[in-house]
C-alpha cells in the first residue's frame, strides 16, 4: 500500500511537472507568434509612411521617388523573407519542441513503469536473501524434511508461515509443528 501511495505521488509530481513544462513551451510559442504578427506589421506600416513620403508634392525627396520607392521595396522584400526565415525557424522549434514533448512523455511514462512493480516482487527478492532454507520453492518434502534439525524454533515459524501461505503441504506444516512445540 505504501508503495502505491509513493508511486501514485511520484507520478502526480511527474504529471504536474510536465503539464507545467508544457504550459510553459506554449505559453512561449504564443509570445514568439505575437511578435511576429507586431514586427510584420510594423514594417507595412514604415513602408506605407515612407512610400506616402515620397509620393507627397513638394517633398524633397519627391525626385527621386521612383528609385526610393524600388530600393525600399527591395529592402521590404528582404525583411518579409527575413521575416518567414524566422517564421520557419520557429515552426521547426515548434515540431522540436513537440518531438520533445513527447520523448518526455514517453520518458516519464517508462519511468513510472518502473516504480510500479509490485511490492511482492520486491519482498520475494528480501525473502529469499534471508529465508532459512536455501532454494525452499524447488525442494521436495524429503529435501525440506531432511534440513528442518538444523534450524531455530523461530526459523522454523519462518518456514511454517510460508509453508502455509504458499504450498500447504499437510506433511512438512506437521513436522514444522511438531519440532516447535518441542522446542519452545
Amino acid at each position: 500500500m505504501i508503495d502505491r501511495n509513493a508511486s501514485g505521488r511520484m507520478d502526480r509530481g511527474a504529471e504536474g511537472a510536465q503539464a507545467e513544462w508544457l504550459s510553459a513551451m506554449q505559453s512561449l510559442a504564443e509570445q514568439i507568434h505575437k511578435q511576429q504578427q507586431t514586427s510584420q506589421q510594423m514594417i507595412q506600416e514604415l513602408m506605407n509612411t515612407y512610400i506616402q513620403l515620397l509620393n507627397t508634392p513638394g517633398s524633397y525627396l519627391s525626385g527621386q521617388a521612383q528609385q526610393q520607392q524600388q530600393s525600399l521595396q527591395q529592402t521590404a522584400q528582404q525583411w518579409m523573407e527575413q521575416a518567414q526565415q524566422q517564421q520557419q525557424s520557429f515552426q521547426q522549434q515548434s515540431f522540436q519542441q513537440q518531438s520533445f514533448q513527447q520523448m518526455t512523455q514517453e520518458v516519464l511514462g517508462s519511468y513510472s513503469k518502473l516504480f510500479n512493480i509490485p511490492l511482492s516482487y520486491a519482498k520475494e527478492g528480501l525473502r529469499d536473501a534471508r529465508f532459512p532454507i536455501e532454494g525452499y520453492d524447488e525442494l521436495t518434502v524429503e529435501e525440506v524434511s531432511g534440513r528442518l534439525d538444523a534450524l531455530s524454533t523461530e526459523d522454523l515459524r519462518e518456514v511454517r508461515d510460508y509453508e502455509e501461505h504458499t504450498k500447504n503441504r499437510e506433511t512438512i506444516l506437521e513436522q514444522l509443528d511438531r519440532r516447535i512445540r518441542s522446542g519452545s
